[in-house]
């Protein structure tokens, strides 16, 4: 196979010093994006719910997210009322479509639940879109908790 590489940069490496409190009220860990690197087009970062808390409900602008479970699991809603569910863990993988509505309730009330996040989006903070209408308790009777 005959190719050649071309590319524009240097690689990056990030050790985040500690989790910050993300706009859609998870914990994270930042590691790849647009402010730590010269990325364009990603985002990579560690998130994580504490026992019992939950995202806000919310969307991300006109960008796609996976997320991969590495501990404990949650309860995953989605949809305009967010009508649809999931439970999501470790070894899981999850595809979420731009401007999809999502929350996401910790299933344990004593361990952290935490995900591997790539989204397409370099400043991935400044495109997430908070839905205070949507955040009105109406998954937490539906939630499966574990313990």
């Amino acid at each position: 196979m005959d190719f050649k590489v071309e590319w524009d940069g240097d690689v990056t490496r990030v050790r985040p010093e500690k989790e910050v409190r993300a706009k859609q009220d998870v914990n994270a860990l930042f590691g790849v994006n647009g402010v730590s690197t010269p990325s364009k087009h990603l985002s990579l970062l560690v998130t994580a719910l504490r026992p019992g808390e939950k995202s806000n409900a919310h969307y991300h602008l006109e960008h796609e997210s996976a997320l991969y479970g590495i501990k404990g699991s949650v309860h995953f809603f989605w949809g305009a009322e967010l009508e649809h569910d999931l439970i999501l863990g470790e070894g899981d993988f999850l595809y979420i479509p731009p401007f999809c509505p999502h929350v996401s309730y910790n299933r344990s009330h004593t361990i952290d639940a935490a995900f591997v996040t790539a989204r397409t989006d370099a400043y991935e903070q400044e495109r997430v879109v908070v839905l205070p209408e949507l955040d009105d308790d109406r998954c937490k009777s539906r939630v499966s908790y574990s313990d």
